[in-house]
């Protein structure tokens, strides 16, 4: 799997959609750490279904040759799955091959009874979001990522006044809940409805979260912006490496209503991750409606590197 992601996620024509370098470590070290905890997942499969159904897929091959790789799993213990990875390598593109994978998993899902099925395409990649738009998925909404590269040293930035931040547990999801459900754009909820099924997270998932982590080299950090008037105002999070190589990452959101946290959210969050994981790029994740973000994160010199459409499909 790791070789065929590698070797197909490369786009001569579209060098921004590639596998980029510094992300290769990092992901050769999170295959390695969920190999060293395979023993841990095999046991856990026994118990609960997404575990189970979790690193499903389909490899193609031609005249015995890998050539091509799906991934799908079950997202939550809800009849959600999201569908990743569906990689061709250079040399067997334009013969119908991601067609196929696609309607074989789409196949098992019906059988699996699926309710709804997610996948992310890359915005420009018309070959694939014209495939998937004829198989019957729906664009609904979409994400953009932006890097930033600075090796100068950003001052911590202050709170604005009467707020307050405070550091989140892994396991702290009604947090997540109850500010999706005053924030989140009726466009996304048609796919993605605000329940506390898709957020509250099983311990064992969060305890196992914590241990492919930490296996693949990284850590997570996770904080709440409360307004005056006790409400969450924000909401941040970020993952930076702990070893050679790699980049860290980060994604943020704002209550519409408080539009000036958005200064705060993201030099604080590059600040942070400056300290503790110096001199590598580091990928900031934006959703498309997260419009006071964007422009922010533009005036940083945040440089956009691709958007993505997230598209979904209701059995």
């Amino acid at each position: 799997m790791n070789s065929l992601i590698l070797e197909g996620f490369q786009y001569p024509e579209n060098p921004a959609w590639s596998v980029q370098e510094d992300e290769k470590q990092g992901m050769i070290d999170r295959i390695n750490g969920a190999k060293r905890l395979w023993p841990v997942l095999r046991i856990m499969q026994m118990i609960s279904p997404v575990f189970r159904d979790a690193l499903c897929g389909f490899i193609d091959e031609e005249q015995s040759h890998p050539a091509a790789l799906i991934n799908y799993m079950r997202q939550r213990d809800e009849p959600e799955w999201l569908i990743a990875n569906v990689t061709v390598l250079p040399g067997y593109r334009r013969r119908g091959i991601a067609r196929k994978l696609v309607e074989t998993t789409l196949e098992e899902l019906r059988r699996r009874k699926a309710r709804v099925v997610f996948l992310e395409v890359v915005d420009g990649n018309e070959p694939a979001f014209n495939l998937y738009k004829e198989m019957g998925f729906d664009a609904y909404t979409k994400s953009s990522q932006y890097d930033f590269q600075n090796d100068t040293a950003l001052a911590l930035p202050s709170l604005p006044n009467s707020y307050l931040l405070k550091t989140r547990s892994r396991f702290d999801w009604r947090t997540r809940y109850d500010f999706a459900k005053r924030v989140t754009p009726e466009h996304i909820t048609c796919y993605e409805p605000v329940t506390e099924g898709r957020y509250r997270v099983p311990l064992i998932m969060s305890l196992f979260g914590k241990l492919f982590e930490t296996f693949g080299g990284s850590r997570s950090e996770r904080f709440a912006i409360y307004a005056p008037d006790g409400k969450v105002a924000g909401l941040g999070d970020y993952t930076y490496r702990v070893r050679a190589g790699g980049l860290n990452h980060a994604s943020a959101s704002i209550d519409p209503g408080h539009p000036d946290l958005a200064p705060f959210c993201l030099g604080y969050i590059l600040s942070m991750i400056q300290r503790v994981s110096p001199g590598r790029r580091i990928e900031f994740s934006f959703e498309d409606w997260e419009s006071e973000l964007i422009q922010k994160a533009e005036a940083m010199g945040g440089d956009k590197r691709l958007g993505l459409h997230r598209m979904g499909l209701h059995f």
